[in-house]
């Protein structure tokens, strides 16, 4: 009657669990089998731009945030100044709070001067600067929102999205307001980001790992296993020699 019972129970919960185990395993396999700066991008890029040594004329960022605080109203704090480089030239980065929202302000590193938002041709020039490969732009799009399931998701806009003719199918998107590259997509990270989407079991957002219905199919695999084993060693032979 116990074996009865295991079994009936293991037969339920495989009928239940067994399609997520194989999307689990199968997802999994993808994973552990791509390199995650594959996935990223990153062997596409690139990298970081080098500043040039100590340029005499680069203003302090003491100096940067006083001309912010002139130039923008509103200023309740800044949180950080950070020096880089925009296409070759050096400006101050300024993250900042405005009516308790988060905003970035783009400073010539030389004249303190805000920089106006990057327009498209800017943001090309951004995108293919970072871009390694020799591809032309076949696409490039302003884009104001993006849906929950988006690729760009949980991103700051507004952003260009700008698309290369090239084999991975990459879109590299530019943030308007801080002039860099805030996300690069192609066609390894769309595969990840669908199966990922199973193997997490968010089928909206793609990013709840703590989501209801994870918790309770993940007990359900684990009792799943547990009933396996257990019918196993019931009707293990060698174990049953052994008793």
């Amino acid at each position: 009657m116990r074996i009865s019972w295991i079994r009936r129970t293991h037969r339920f919960l495989g009928l239940i669990i067994g399609l997520q185990l194989l999307l689990w395993t199968l997802s999994g396999l993808y994973f552990s089998w791509n390199n995650i700066e594959k996935v990223r991008g990153e062997h596409l890029t690139a990298g970081p731009q080098a500043l040039a040594p100590a340029d005499s004329t680069i203003l302090s960022p003491h100096v940067i945030i006083a001309s912010l605080t002139q130039q923008i109203t509103g200023v309740e704090e800044i949180e950080s100044v950070s020096l880089r480089l925009l296409l070759d030239d050096p400006v101050f980065e300024i993250k900042h709070l405005v009516n308790g929202s988060v905003r970035y302000a783009l400073a010539d590193a030389h004249t303190g001067e805000l920089r106006s938002p990057l327009g498209k041709d800017e943001a090309v020039a951004v995108a293919q600067q970072d871009f390694v490969p020799d591809a032309a732009v076949s696409k490039a799009e302003y884009v104001e929102e993006v849906g929950k399931s988006s690729e760009y998701r949980g991103r700051p806009l507004p952003a260009y999205r700008v698309e290369f003719d090239h084999p991975s199918n990459t879109r590299v998107y530019v943030s308007v307001d801080r002039g860099l590259v805030t996300a690069r997509r192609n066609k390894t990270w769309r595969v990840f980001d669908f199966l990922w989407m199973f193997h997490i079991m968010d089928y909206e957002d793609r990013d709840d790992i703590n989501n209801l219905l994870l918790r309770v199919l993940s007990i359900f695999g684990l009792a799943t296993v547990i009933s396996g084993y257990l019918l196993w060693g019931f009707t293990s032979r060698f174990l049953r020699r052994r008793r």
